[in-house]
């Protein structure tokens, strides 16, 4: 797969997700007791969708408008990455920063296969509840077009948002699932043990402010 045509599976699953949050925000239009409450209750949210129409997608720096009512889209989010098909999207993911070697290439290179191991253990009978709720926020921070490191501004560099999230769910995860479930949903070069212990580098390189906006995406 070359990279115009991982671009166009990665901006497809985008605006899928833009699509509903337009449709629930619309719903809530037709349902409100008033055009001026609804308005006056959710400029925000219309504001931030924008850039979805082609028109106006010059104004793509709206999208950073969306982070202040990311907490509305969080359960659409969880019930789109509970039907989502991850394979996919993984192989886009994967052959998108197949040749980066920057200064960030470690961690960069690890995305495909951490987005790997949480599709494989939301599949997993053996996980727990909690524990999949917060896979499903996870996963739904890889797929909606809403993230802290905009791959459009930032290039391939704009997953390390994306790793740090997926390391941190995972870190919480030890104390939820059994450790050979982790073990064997893990794919990658060496043991999940020693990934793991990866955190507190990435955690080093991603501004406190960042790191904030990135908790409150999803409350994680």
């Amino acid at each position: 797969m070359n990279k115009n045509a991982c671009n166009y599976v990665v901006c497809k699953h985008h605006n899928i997700i833009t699509g509903i949050f337009i449709v629930e925000l619309s719903l809530r239009w037709f349902a409100a007791p008033s055009t001026k409450a609804h308005w006056r209750e959710y400029w925000i949210d219309w504001l931030s969708v924008i850039p979805f129409f082609r028109p106006v997608r010059v104004l793509r720096f709206l999208r950073a408008v969306r982070l202040l009512r990311l907490f509305r889209f969080g359960f659409l989010a969880h019930r789109f990455a509970r039907t989502f098909e991850p394979r996919q999207y993984a192989d886009a993911l994967r052959e998108e920063v197949a040749h980066y070697c920057g200064p960030q290439a470690e961690i960069i290179l690890l995305t495909p296969h951490l987005f790997d191991m949480l599709s494989r253990l939301l599949d997993d009978g053996r996980v727990p509840k909690e524990a999949r709720q917060k896979i499903c926020q996870a996963i739904a921070y890889f797929i909606t077009p809403f993230d802290v490191l905009p791959e459009e501004i930032y290039g391939v560099e704009g997953y390390f948002d994306q790793c740090y999230l997926a390391l941190y769910v995972l870190k919480q995860l030890q104390t939820l699932v059994p450790d050979f479930i982790l073990a064997e949903a893990w794919e990658g070069e060496g043991a999940f043990s020693e990934i793991i212990f990866l955190l507190p580098g990435v955690e080093k390189n991603i501004l406190p402010e960042n790191i904030k906006k990135i908790h409150r995406y999803l409350g994680v």
